[in-house]
């Protein structure tokens, strides 16, 4: 095998790799919010319109995979995002809004974070851990704020003009929510791993 085919192999390895995991992760989250949080939610928030959740895990789930992946994060989460929509949303993929929305919805994260980086001068993934915090915050909000409004305009045929701000405000509040909630099983998890990092193997 020659080096340049090796390399090549990695890249596709790497890829598929990447792939299913960000995918995966991306169907779990939708998985989890709708047939665990909309039923609760639906139970103890009836008034409440079902497609604005109080807890939307897959938009933190978008943050992550943009914060350590950049661009690359829409074509790793694509199967997901599309087997997503096919099982959950059901966007009509015979209308180009459903494309305009996804791309919007998927595509704003890295673009905020790029903007960040060249405003900062520093690359986000070389931050220390509180640091790295603080900027998937700050990046969260602006995207809880600017995904919203960007797919309400879109779809402001079809919202009634009466509910437009409390859907708008409604968004915000579940993708924030969602992040806070990703960031806080990832709290979890890297604390877990580190207290059984450190703690002594048994003999």
């Amino acid at each position: 095998m020659t080096q340049k085919s090796f390399k090549t192999d990695n890249v596709v390895q790497e890829l598929a790799a990447k792939t299913t995991l960000h995918s995966g992760v991306v169907i779990l989250a939708y998985t989890l919010t709708w047939w665990v949080i909309i039923p609760i939610q639906s139970h103890f928030l009836a008034s409440m319109a079902t497609i604005a959740t109080v807890m939307y895990l897959p938009f933190g789930v978008k943050l992550i995979s943009a914060f350590f992946e950049g661009w690359r994060s829409i074509v790793f989460m694509g199967p997901g995002v599309v087997m997503a929509n096919v099982i959950f949303i059901q966007l009509p993929f015979s209308s180009v809004l459903t494309y305009i929305a996804l791309f919007v919805s998927y595509a704003t994260a890295p673009a905020i974070f790029f903007v960040l980086d060249w405003a900062a001068r520093y690359d986000r993934r070389e931050l220390c851990a509180a640091r790295a915090w603080r900027t998937l915050i700050l990046a969260g909000g602006i995207s809880s704020i600017l995904i919203p409004v960007l797919i309400h305009v879109i779809y402001h045929d079809v919202i009634p003009q009466d509910e437009f701000i409390l859907s708008l405000f409604r968004f915000m509040v579940g993708d924030m929510t969602g992040l806070l909630t990703v960031l806080a099983i990832l709290a979890l998890t890297f604390r877990v791993l580190r207290i059984k990092a450190s703690s002594p193997s048994l003999p």
